[in-house]
């Protein structure tokens, strides 16, 4: 897809992406990044977190990236805007601020650009839903803007072509953070690319009160083919004055019945037909004749509309348009290549956001959850000297959104003064005042596992002491029966600097170790196909490294005779005792990134390969592309070229 593309990641760097379900984007993005910079290294260093408002999305999203089998991704669910900043308060306004090396907002929008393959969206599409989405998509670009790195790059994308909410965006958030970002054109480095520029001027619609979608509906269903039969029959009758002529509706003293009715307008044709002319005039009259009203400037804008209706939905200056640069922007018209409309704008953080613009971004967010404290359940009284105090030292960093309570902010403790522990406070997911269970939420958080349980894994596996066990981590669920493999990145990055307190965790590592329910094992952990390739190289014991005919003979369901593999690994296999094991192929035991291992169960007289039927087809798949044939292949096709030769 296209965002990821403009957004140009590199191995090694470390990626938010704000709004991630359903994963195609994610995937994209974690494909790049969470690859490994060179041969000798045992884990990835870049890292992808996705972060997703509804947290039965992100349930979707973890299953979506489970066929990636990476553990350089870190799953969430909190509201976009109010993604938790992170960095330390020393490094906030100056070119250290920032999290990510980059960020996709790929924002909620109206997706009319997705037409061709949903053409269903017209049935329910009106322009007040992308004035009402201009905010929100605001709100998480500005959030998204403080998270990037000085230096780093973010991309705003939707699949709409409202100019309510791709270009008017990218104005006013060019406008908030004053010199802060900057325009760049991806165009140059994306050879065969389609795309138009961005506009520089565009008009301010809304729908009038006789276009509403209940107005339309009530229309047709009292124009439909049965009910204008229907009509015809009682105006037959009244003509022979069989039924009584329709009574006139009362309308009070303030003229309520002579509000405006919905009429169909002569240009709703189909099929549909395009304007004779496009001049300004001929515009205006389609528009008004389709029911909208048109503002040529804020000004215009009755009262009541005003927070639907923005200054900042409005075209921006002359003076403006020519230092934003919006011909940047990229323009995807789904007939310009057989594909979906994407709106897609690059910016690069130049330097640190303003006080003000971190203000503002605190009220829109505040804005964008009704106007209260979302938190207001969790605040603790502290005495009115210190809550100033508090206050004034986390003023401008941008992490007030929290809540309008200054105990939100870690406090600054004097070197000679005991340090306080801070109120630390999630931020919010889905929609305000929607009811949620807590078991529709994954908020086990990732701990470190028991010390008690690793002596007898050491002890089996022949682990050295420079493994890595700070890295296995369990789930705060109670007992740990699923020991996970997080990446060193992800730990002190995220986890060591308390996400976990500010954000719904949903999901992030690969399964290291399980715990057996097989009483014939001396350990109570086994070796999980997820993370097997970062344990492997650790491993001293119970690791077996076969041949391509014996690898492949593993790769099979149930239970597996000893004799039929080769004399050579037949032993090696009766050398070990009934338990978990690993096989390795011979010459891809230190390749962490071909994953060319299998995590099996020794038993009396057979074993067991504990991988997933996927991954199977997957590994077999590997080998044929490194050359190998089966025997049992080979044969089969010397008998068809043999039965092809005689026919």
């Amino acid at each position: 897809m296209i965002p990821p593309v403009v957004l140009n990641a590199k191995e090694g760097m470390s990626v938010l992406d704000m709004c991630a379900a359903p994963g195609s984007k994610t995937c994209q993005l974690l494909e790049v990044v969470g690859g490994f910079t060179s041969k000798t290294e045992f884990e990835p260093h870049g890292y992808v977190v996705a972060n997703d408002a509804d947290p039965k999305r992100a349930y979707m999203l973890v299953n979506q990236l489970k066929r990636m089998n990476s553990p350089s991704v870190y799953v969430t669910s909190c509201d976009g805007q109010y993604f938790p900043i992170l960095d330390d308060k020393s490094i906030r306004g100056t070119d250290k601020e920032g999290m990510f090396d980059r960020v996709l907002c790929d924002v909620p929008c109206s997706g009319d650009g997705t037409i061709r393959k949903n053409p269903g969206i017209w049935k329910n599409w009106n322009q007040l839903g992308s004035l009402a989405l201009h905010p929100l998509q605001l709100s998480i670009a500005l959030r998204g803007a403080r998270l990037t790195h000085v230096g780093g790059y973010m991309v705003y994308s939707t699949c709409s072509m409202n100019p309510m909410e791709n270009e008017s965006v990218v104005a006013e958030l060019l406008r908030i953070t004053d010199g802060s970002l900057v325009l760049e054109d991806p165009r140059e480095r994306m050879e065969g690319l389609v795309a138009r520029p961005g506009w520089s001027t565009w008009r301010v619609l809304r729908e009038g009160k006789n276009r509403t979608r209940k107005a339309m509906k009530d229309w047709q269903k009292k124009n439909n083919k049965k009910m204008q039969e229907k009509r015809k029959e009682w105006e037959a009758k009244r003509a022979k004055g069989e039924c009584p002529e329709p009574q006139e509706r009362s309308t009070d003293e303030n003229g309520e019945e002579e509000k405006e009715k919905f009429t169909p307008s002569p240009y709703e044709t189909i099929p549909y037909v395009p304007p004779e002319t496009w001049d300004e005039d001929a515009l205006s009259e389609r528009t008004t004749s389709l029911g909208f009203v048109e503002y040529k400037n804020y000004d215009e804008v009755e009262y009541e509309w005003h927070r639907r209706v923005r200054r900042s939905c409005f075209p921006p200056t002359e003076e403006e348009a020519k230092r934003f640069e919006l011909h940047k922007c990229l323009r995807s018209l789904p007939q310009d290549m057989d594909t979906g409309g994407f709106f897609v704008t690059l910016f690069k953080k130049v330097k640190p956001l303003s006080k003000d613009a971190t203000e503002r971004m605190a009220a829109m967010a505040r804005e964008s959850r009704g106007g209260v404290d979302v938190d207001a359940d969790k605040k603790k009284e502290a005495a009115a000297d210190k809550k100033e105090q508090s206050a004034k030292e986390g003023e401008g960093d941008g992490d007030a959104v929290m809540s309008d309570s200054p105990a939100a902010e870690e406090k600054k403790s004097d070197a000679k003064s005991e340090p306080e522990e801070p109120v630390v406070k999630k931020a919010p997911t889905g929609k305000v005042g929607q009811h949620k269970h807590r078991a529709d939420l994954g908020d086990a958080d990732f701990i470190p596992s028991d010390p008690s349980i690793w002596p007898s894994i050491i002890e089996q596996y022949g682990l050295p002491p420079t493994f890595p066990k700070e890295q296995f981590m369990v789930r705060s669920t109670g007992d740990a029966k699923v020991i996970y493999f997080i990446t060193k990145s992800i730990k002190k990055e995220l986890i060591d600097h308390g996400i976990q307190n500010r954000v719904t965790v949903i999901n992030s590592g690969l399964k290291g170790f399980e715990r057996c329910s097989i009483q014939e094992n001396t350990a109570k952990y086994r070796v999980n196909q997820e993370a097997v390739q970062y344990i492997v190289p650790y491993m001293t014991k119970r690791l077996i490294s076969a041949d391509m005919d014996d690898f492949y003979s593993c790769i099979k369901d149930g239970f597996l005779n000893l004799n039929t593999f080769s004399d050579s690994f037949k032993k090696s296999i009766e050398e070990l005792e009934p338990g978990s094991f690993v096989v390795a192929l011979k010459g891809y035991e230190k390749d962490v990134a071909k994953k060319m291992y299998l995590s099996m169960w020794r038993r009396p007289n057979c074993v067991n390969c504990f991988v997933a039927k996927v991954e199977m087809e997957g590994l077999i798949s590997k080998m044929r592309a490194l050359g190998y044939v089966a025997k049992v292949q080979e044969t089969e096709e010397k008998d068809e070229g043999t039965t092809a030769s005689t026919a």
